[in-house]
């Protein structure tokens, strides 16, 4: 017995997996998944036969393994090995719908609580609708009420809606607001925009071929909004928007860098400490995937030239929001959140795999493209460049990207993402998608 116990824990330091079936996800043998299907993920040793209720899966040489499932209402088991899994789906739920918008007889002035405050298109926090994020003490024209938003009018025909929580009631009568100058300065690195009102009003700055302005409620102007094209000198670069002495709406447009020696470069690496993200085949944790890649790219970049900062270079806990805020406070030209996908329940069956890229401002896709075409040069299959409204993207002050290198929880790409030396493939890869992005500029 003693040899025996001796022999594992050599096994173990040499870092050999040992040759027993495991199963990563589900996570326990009796679970409740409110899906139409899900997938059993784990390892077993390859010269193995593996079989699912009579359904062979199909273990990679790795050992690894992904396979879907369907799901019918009610319980379901699964044989798999001499294991048993019982997973119970319940039936729709039956979801109140019967939320209607409500209009006000009269409108009232609401102040923004926050700052970061998101006005949003539809009364929905999902999706893509984010139109804009005030500062803090805006005041808002609300005339009425969906569910959890108040509904604003912007303009005659413009309307926004803003969450119930991040604004508080005034007293203050609706009024109109007045222009008194508009100045404009060039400096070296950044051109800055200066509108001087007598009190703030809400606005939204958007991309379209550079920047178009709309401030709302001012007089003098049709329908009380007042409008503004900056043109681009370049790409862009990073921009940001703010109220100065509560009366100056600010916008600062960086001008592109010469050069990419220099470059400020905010590397992030995704989730750490309680965060594990997604468990791969093998049981490798994300976070530890992340982090190895992000230490590769760090020098990498250093010795291309770049000034480079992480977010995180051990295994902590970093807030979302932090992450930006470092970001911001580094004065980055460019910010890249390093992860590694996996898929819900409900994609069981999409055999998605590979790398692919996340933006949200459209200054940032055209990055996101270089980056996913060196990817797919090392041999990632190419799973799009796509617009989300992640947090750690939501940031116009530098480009910004998140960049999944590949699944988890798909045996091919987890036994390469795993792998040192194609981590360090991958790191080449990033760094030479930013360079291929940078000398187009």
């Amino acid at each position: 017995m003693k040899r025996f116990t001796a022999y594992f824990f050599i096994l173990m330091l040499c870092g050999i997996r040992v040759d027993a079936l495991e199963i990563v996800y589900p996570k326990s043998d009796n679970v409740t998944i409110n899906s139409e299907s899900t997938f059993f993920i784990g390892n077993e040793n390859p010269e193995k036969e593996l079989f699912i209720n009579s359904q062979k899966v199909n273990v990679h040489s790795s050992g690894g393994f992904l396979h879907p499932v369907k799901l019918n209402v009610g319980e379901n088991v699964f044989n798999i090995g001499n294991l048993e899994y019982k997973i119970t789906r319940n039936a729709a739920a039956d979801y109140d719908l019967q939320v209607k918008e409500v209009l006000y007889k009269e409108p009232t002035v609401y102040f923004t609580a926050k700052e970061n405050t998101p006005l949003w298109a539809t009364p929905y926090t999902h999706g893509l609708n984010r139109l804009q994020h005030l500062g803090k003490d805006v005041p808002l024209k609300v005339i009425g009420e969906f569910g959890d938003f108040y509904k604003v009018q912007l303009a005659r025909d413009d309307y926004a809606w803003v969450l119930v929580g991040d604004v508080v009631k005034s007293d203050e009568a609706v009024s109109i607001a007045k222009i008194e100058s508009f100045v404009y300065n060039e400096e070296p690195d950044k051109r800055v925009f200066t509108l001087k009102l007598n009190k703030e009003v809400p606005y939204i700055l958007s991309e379209s071929n550079g920047l178009d302005l709309v401030v709302y409620n001012v007089a003098g102007y049709p329908e009380d909004k007042y409008e503004f094209h900056i043109n681009k000198t370049g790409k862009l670069f990073g921009y940001k928007s703010y109220y100065k002495n509560n009366s100056e709406l600010v916008i600062e447009v960086k001008n592109h860098p010469s050069k990419f020696e220099g470059l400020n470069i905010t590397l992030d690496a995704g989730h750490g400490g309680s965060e594990v993200g997604a468990i791969g085949c093998l049981g490798d944790k994300e976070k530890d995937v992340n982090l190895a890649i992000t230490l590769k790219l760090k020098n990498i970049l250093a010795q291309a030239g770049a000034n480079v900062y992480l977010t995180r270079d051990d295994d902590s806990t970093v807030g979302l929001y932090d992450r930006v805020k470092l970001s911001q406070k580094n004065d980055s030209d460019i910010f890249i959140s390093i992860h590694n996908n996996a898929l819900p329940d409900s994609q069981a069956f999409s055999e998605r795999s590979g790398a692919s890229v996340f933006y949200f401002y459209p200054q940032s896709k055209e990055l996101g493209k270089k980056i996913l075409e060196q990817l797919v040069k090392i041999g990632m299959c190419d799973d799009k460049v796509r617009r989300e409204s992640f947090a750690v993207v939501r940031n116009t002050e530098s480009l910004a990207v998140l960049v999944e290198v590949g699944y988890m929880i798909v045996p091919e790409d987890s036994a390469k993402i795993t792998d040192e030396e194609f981590q360090l493939k991958a790191a080449e890869a990033i760094k030479q998608g930013l360079e291929n992005y940078f000398n187009e500029l």
